[in-house]
């Protein structure tokens, strides 16, 4: 697992510490796999900010929201770039999986059967990056906008689903949770 860790974070580390207490909390609705990710490097950036390991605490409204109700073994980890938010789900003691609210176009797909095959797996493909984290278009837009800082995404100008265009010209930065929260209630 330690080759993971450094595969994961070789290009840009997470500058953020998690605490204790959020893995305290979670440890028995997580693998291990996950706390053992937190405690080494805490939250932060990965693949030079194309996904961010998130404080779950933070975007569990963000996820309830979207939902429509509160679900207990559903942890909220990670998000992209431009706002998609992935989540974990204990499906039983032996079954989970990831998946993903792309927030653009209001779908929720279930992306991989394990939480260790989104990291070892997904990250790692490059078809998936440019599938649903646009990295291309994320590498253009930190050249051209910037490094994200904590829990801050690229924004579309207007919104995919309004009519916005993946293009560097009409993205801005903003605040992640505001960004899925105005682009739950303006699509509805």
């Amino acid at each position: 697992m330690m080759n993971l860790f450094n595969k994961l974070f070789k290009k840009k580390k997470p500058e953020n510490t998690s605490s204790a207490s959020i893995i305290e909390e979670y440890k028995t609705k997580v693998p291990k796999f996950l706390l053992d990710l937190w405690k080494k490097d805490g939250f932060g950036k990965l693949h030079n900010g194309l996904i961010e390991l998130i404080n779950p605490k933070d975007f569990e409204p963000v996820l309830w929201t979207w939902l429509g109700r509160e679900v207990e073994n559903y942890v909220p980890f990670a998000i992209s770039a431009f706002g998609e938010l992935f989540y974990y789900r204990k499906l039983t003691e032996t079954d989970e999986d990831v998946c993903m609210i792309d927030i653009q176009y209001r779908k929720i797909e279930t992306i991989v059967w394990s939480l260790t095959s989104f990291f070892e797996d997904c990250l790692e493909d490059e078809e998936f990056r440019k599938l649903y984290l646009r990295e291309a278009l994320c590498i253009e837009a930190i050249k051209s906008l910037g490094d994200l800082k904590k829990n801050e995404v690229f924004t579309f100008t207007p919104m995919l689903d309004l009519g916005g265009i993946e293009e560097v010209k009409y993205l801005k930065k903003g605040n992640a949770q505001v960004y899925q929260d105005i682009v739950f209630q303006m699509t509805m």
